[in-house]
């Protein structure tokens, strides 16, 4: 997964409030808060890549991911930042 997000093979959605992603966020990380995604606001997200999504615990990261596979993306939910970290993905420096 790091690799393929590194790569731009796939994407990486944080979907967490702005102020939880100025505390820091993942690197490559695109930043869609969960409301906005919910409204509609799909941003940047290519339809033709698999999308990462993650937020603080994974409860939003769950439903987002929910919303946009019936919306047709191929989407996966990761849970939290911190799995993102686990996984030896990194932050990225402010």
């Amino acid at each position: 997964m790091i690799d393929e997000v590194k790569s731009g093979e796939t994407q990486l959605l944080d979907v967490r409030t702005l102020e939880e992603w100025q505390e820091g966020h993942a690197e490559h990380a695109v930043h869609i808060p969960i409301d906005e995604l919910l409204n509609g606001d799909t941003g940047s997200l290519d339809l033709g890549k698999k999308i990462y999504i993650y937020c603080r615990s994974g409860s939003r990261a769950s439903v987002a991911t929910r919303y946009l596979q019936e919306r047709g993306f191929q989407a996966e939910s990761i849970g939290g930042l911190r799995n993102w970290l686990h996984e030896g993905g990194t932050l990225a420096k402010s």
